[in-house]
Parts: C-alpha cells; sequence; structure tokens
C-alpha cells in the first residue's frame, strides 16, 4: 500500500511516518506540507491511500476534495484532523471523504482505517462515530443564528476567514467552526453550494 500524508505541521507528518513505517502491509508513504506539493505528487504517482488535514495550511480539505479524487479517482482519502465537532464531520461526510480520523487516535485505529477504506468500506474512529450517532439522533433547530448569518453574510461577499474574524472580532477557528456549523446546517458539501443555496433560500442579500 502506497500512503501520502498531507499536513502542514511537519511533526505531525514525522510522526505519521514514523508510525506507518510499522505496518507491514504499507509499501511507501510520501509526505507534503502545501496543496502545490500535494497536486505535483499526485501527478507523479499513484497512491493507494491519502490522510488529508481538514484544515491544510491555506486550503479546506472539504473545498479540494472533488479537485483531488478527479486527479485520482481509485485513491481513498481519509480525513485527519484534531475536530471532533458534529458539524465539520457531517460537513466532512457530505463532502466525500471514505473516513474519518482524529489525530489523537490510536495505532490501531489508523491501521483498521487504512485497511477498511481500501477494501471499499467507510472508517471512522470510535470517537466520532459516537459523535456521528448522536448527531443524527438528535433533533437540533437547523435555523441559523444570528452569529452564523453575520459570518455567511461575509463569506457570500468572499471574505476569507481572517477577514471575517477581524470584523467579528473573533478568533478564526471560531469562525471555522461557525462555517462547518452553516455547511452542517444547510446541507452543502463547499463553500460554492453554501453562496448558492444561501443565495437561492435569500438568506443573504446580494
Amino acid at each position: 500500500m502506497k500512503i501520502l500524508l498531507a499536513d502542514d505541521h511537519f511533526l505531525v507528518l514525522e510522526g505519521l511516518e514514523v508510525l506507518l513505517s510499522t505496518f507491514e502491509f504499507v509499501e511507501k508513504t510520501y509526505s507534503v506540507l502545501n496543496y502545490m506539493e500535494l497536486k505535483n505528487s499526485l501527478g507523479k504517482e499513484n497512491f493507494d491511500v491519502l490522510l488529508l488535514d481538514i484544515h491544510f495550511g491555506k486550503h479546506d480539505g472539504r473545498e479540494i476534495i472533488g479537485a483531488l479524487k478527479q486527479r485520482a479517482p481509485q485513491m481513498k482519502i481519509i480525513a485527519l484532523t484534531s475536530h471532533s465537532d458534529s458539524a465539520t464531520i457531517k460537513s466532512s461526510v457530505n463532502a466525500g471523504f471514505d473516513g474519518y480520523l482524529l489525530k489523537i487516535d490510536s495505532r490501531e485505529a489508523i491501521e483498521k482505517a487504512l485497511k477498511a477504506v481500501t477494501h471499499g468500506e467507510h472508517y471512522f474512529s470510535p470517537k466520532t462515530q459516537q459523535t456521528f450517532f448522536e448527531m443524527n439522533t438528535s433533533k437540533n433547530n437547523t435555523a441559523l443564528t444570528e452569529r452564523e448569518k453575520q459570518v455567511l453574510e461575509l463569506i457570500v461577499k468572499e471574505k476569507t476567514t481572517k477577514e471575517i474574524a477581524e470584523q467579528l472580532c473573533l478568533a478564526e477557528k471560531t469562525i471555522e467552526t461557525h462555517r462547518a456549523n452553516i455547511m452542517l446546517k444547510l446541507d452543502v458539501k463547499n463553500i460554492a453550494g453554501m453562496v448558492k443555496k444561501a443565495i437561492m433560500q435569500g438568506l443573504v442579500s446580494v
């Protein structure tokens, strides 16, 4: 099995490479720190699985997964993240990830995930399975909050996460969480779908 690792933190990549080297079924691992390196790697070699950080530098894995699957349709893509909230999980599932792993997951979970996706199955680590179950069985209101509407308005105006955070006096991570919640509530896969649906439903003024 050939594995491609995409994360913008060198120590995370280094740790994963060491871990994967202990799996007998892993033939080769290759690491990339940014989207340009990722695209170049996919153009040079075929990989069985890509472990992709959802917040990959300036790029959102949920936004680029479609283009990656077009480049390598046979490759399985597993989300790799530190986010275990239901909104991020649901939006990642909607985007088309084949699996979902937390950076705190065990060696056993990572091994199971790699084997599962290469056999055509979806894999979610134990903690995310519980979150996903609770999310699907809950009856939370799907209406946008006032803060989410503010964030949505600024996204439609093509403001970056940093610009939105500065304008609303919030942390960038908070804006990312609001964005994930909006995607969950609107049941969309990416920003383009979010903007289109927001305009169609009259949620924002254009």
